[in-house]
């Protein structure tokens, strides 16, 4: 009998501490998920701090229109080329790019006597534009340009061959602003494009070599 007392009371004691033991450590464990979750809350403040940088890009077609008293005030006249310098168009391309549509007329040589390059150009705001008949040629859009060219043409003068051989009327339907490119006049090598818009903005003007290209940017929403 006293022997087995001693062993149960011997026994006694860890099956206490054992159970005890097992709460202790589960209850450390659940500080764990306390700190991740403050950790995750720091991550996702980070990315906060992005989209005031945002709204940025939409400023530069808004302060890229000048609207004035009249359109001719708003979009003065642009003038360049060379006179001394021929050319024969080849191309004319439009396009839409985040935050303008473009507009490119290409050239090649000519057999007229002078130079390849950029012939003279004037880029000016228009009412209306005729033809040499002297009958105003409807282009769509609310706001018109005209694009003339000297010493320019879509007829070579050698042979009578045409060197631009796309539509004479355009009219793209993936740009928002530019609504028809028409040519309105290709008579004794000067050339009249009209370009109509859905409303009036200024365009800037690039020329380009290699081929000789004149590209005009309308700003647009981007």
């Amino acid at each position: 009998m006293a022997i087995l007392v001693v062993v149960v009371a011997a026994c006694g004691p860890e099956r206490v501490v054992l159970p005890r033991s097992s709460p202790s450590a589960s209850g450390g464990a659940t500080v764990a998920p306390t700190t991740t979750a403050t950790a995750t809350r720091t991550a996702t403040a980070v990315p906060a701090t992005t989209p005031p940088s945002s709204p940025s890009p939409t400023a530069s077609p808004t302060s890229s229109a000048s609207p004035g008293s009249t359109p001719a005030t708003a979009c003065p006249e642009q003038t360049g080329g060379t006179a001394t310098s021929q050319a024969q168009l080849t191309a004319i391309r439009i396009a839409h790019n985040p935050g303008f549509d473009r507009l490119v007329f290409e050239f090649g040589p000519s057999t007229a006597p002078g130079v390849y390059g950029m012939p003279p150009f004037r880029v000016a705001v228009a009412t209306s534009l005729s033809g040499p008949s002297g009958q105003p040629v409807p282009v769509d859009g609310s706001a018109l340009f005209g694009v003339r060219f000297q010493n320019a043409s879509t007829v070579n003068p050698s042979d009578g061959s045409r060197s631009y051989t796309g539509p004479t009327s355009l009219k793209p339907t993936t740009t928002p602003l530019i609504k028809e490119v028409k040519l309105v006049e290709d008579f004794e090598r000067v050339m009249n494009w009209g370009v109509g818009l859905a409303r009036l903005q200024c365009p800037t003007l690039l020329t380009l070599g290699g081929p000789v290209r004149l590209v005009l940017d309308f700003p647009t929403p981007p």
